[in-house]
C-alpha cells in the first residue's frame, strides 16, 4: 500500500480462529485504505461474521493481529475497540426491537459519554445540555437518512430495510473512524435494498472507511472496488470484484463445482 501503517485505517495480517477442532478463519490478510469501501462476500459459513467479530473483539483471534490505524487492537475487549472509533453495525437487531428508533440511535454515543457520577448527581443542568445535544445530532442524521418522521416508532413495528438504515445511523452518531457493516441487506427486498444502497452511498460520501459483508455479491460489487472471497474460513483472493467473480476457483466457491471453460 501507498499509506504508512498509522495512515492505515484497517489491517489485518494472518487472521486465523479455531474454535475447539474448528478452523473458523485460516490466514486471512487484507488492508483497508483511507476512504474506501471493501466487500467480505463467501457463501453462508464462509466465515464473513466471524472475521467481523474478530475485528471488533468479539472472538479473540487464535493467531493473528488486527491493527487499527497502526495501532495493535487484537486482544482488546470490544467496548475499548468501539472507544477506539470502531463503528459496527449487527445482524440482529432482535434485543432492541422494543427501543424507539430516536432511542436506539442515541445508543450510538455510549462509548463517548463523558458524564462522571459526579455530573450526574450534582450538575442537571449540564446533564440536561448534553442530552438535548445529542438528541439534536440524531434527529438531523435520521433526517438525513429520511427516517426523522420515524424518531418515535418502534423498531419493532419497521420492516427490516428501515431497521438496518435505522442501525447505520446509530453506528454514525459515535462518529466511527472505520465502519463495518454486518449484512445490511439481510431480510430485505428490492426496494429496501435501495434505501440501504444510499445510506451505504452518504457513509461513503462522508469518507468513513467501511468493510461491507454480504450475501448480495451484486451488492457488494456496487459500493466496493476491492473485495476479499472467504470459502470456509480460507482466504481465496482479493481484488476489483470482475477479476474475482472471473476467477474460477471464485466460481466454485459460489456454486460448489468446478467451473467449466
Amino acid at each position: 500500500m501507498s499509506t504508512t501503517d498509522q495512515e492505515t485505517p484497517l489491517a489485518v495480517r494472518g487472521a486465523l480462529l479455531r474454535f475447539g477442532g474448528i478452523l473458523a478463519l485460516n490466514d486471512v490478510n487484507f488492508d483497508v485504505e483511507p476512504g474506501e469501501t471493501f466487500g467480505i462476500i463467501g457463501p453462508n459459513g464462509a466465515g464473513k461474521t466471524a472475521l467481523l467479530n474478530c475485528v471488533s473483539g468479539v472472538y479473540r483471534l487464535t493467531e493473528g493481529n488486527v491493527d487499527f490505524f497502526g495501532e495493535r487492537i487484537s486482544g482488546l475487549p470490544p467496548h475499548r475497540i468501539s472507544a477506539k472509533g470502531l463503528g459496527r453495525t449487527f445482524q440482529n437487531m432482535e434485543h432492541f426491537r422494543r427501543f424507539k428508533v430516536l432511542e436506539y440511535v442515541m445508543l450510538g454515543r455510549m462509548h463517548e459519554a463523558r458524564a462522571s457520577v459526579f455530573a450526574s448527581v450534582f450538575a442537571w443542568p449540564y446533564m440536561e445540555r448534553l442530552e438535548r445535544e445529542e438528541r439534536s445530532l440524531a434527529m438531523e442524521l435520521l433526517e438525513e437518512l429520511g427516517l426523522a418522521h420515524l424518531a418515535q416508532a418502534k423498531l419493532s413495528d419497521l420492516p427490516y430495510g428501515v431497521q438496518k438504515r435505522v442501525d447505520i445511523a446509530r453506528a454514525l452518531l459515535g462518529r466511527p473512524k472505520v465502519l463495518l457493516l454486518d449484512e445490511p441487506t439481510s431480510g430485505t427486498i428490492t426496494q429496501e435494498r435501495t434505501e440501504v444502497s444510499r445510506a451505504i452511498d452518504m457513509v461513503s460520501a462522508r469518507g468513513v472507511p467501511t468493510v461491507l459483508v454480504d450475501h448480495d455479491v451484486d451488492f457488494v460489487s456496487r459500493h466496493c472496488a476491492r473485495v476479499l472471497v472467504l470459502s470456509y474460513g480460507k482466504q481465496v483472493g482479493v481484488g476489483s470484484p470482475a477479476e474475482m467473480l472471473a476467477r474460477p476457483d471464485v466460481i466454485e466457491t459460489f456454486l460448489g463445482t468446478p467451473a467449466t471453460s
